[in-house]
């Protein structure tokens, strides 16, 4: 696994992976607990868990994408998501013009 370019190993020790990997339980969601006197929540099957949980993890469309779509074909969440990166993609662009 790389995290910055660089193997894990390299910016932890193995002794800290393998802390961390012990403290993993098959019973609770470790670390998910922000109260103090809190316990972690019990994992639960995949048939619990709610519809919306696994649309997280689907990938969001690009910019082409979306460029590519007709403006009536989007939803309004789309159509936010279009807007916001077209402006990064404009500000980008003058900023990569005004440097030269």
């Amino acid at each position: 696994m790389l995290v910055a370019g660089r193997p894990v190993t390299q910016l932890l020790s193995l002794q800290t992976l393998q802390r961390g990997m012990a403290s993993m339980s098959k019973e609770v969601c470790t670390g998910l607990n922000i109260l103090k006197k809190g316990q972690d929540p019990p994992l639960r099957p995949d048939d619990q868990l709610p519809d919306w949980l696994w649309k997280l993890a689907e990938p969001e469309k690009t910019l082409n994408e979306l460029r590519r779509m007709k403006a009536e074909d989007l939803t309004f969440e789309q159509m936010v998501r279009y807007v916001k990166l077209d402006n990064r993609s404009a500000i980008r662009e003058r900023n990569e013009q005004t440097a030269k």
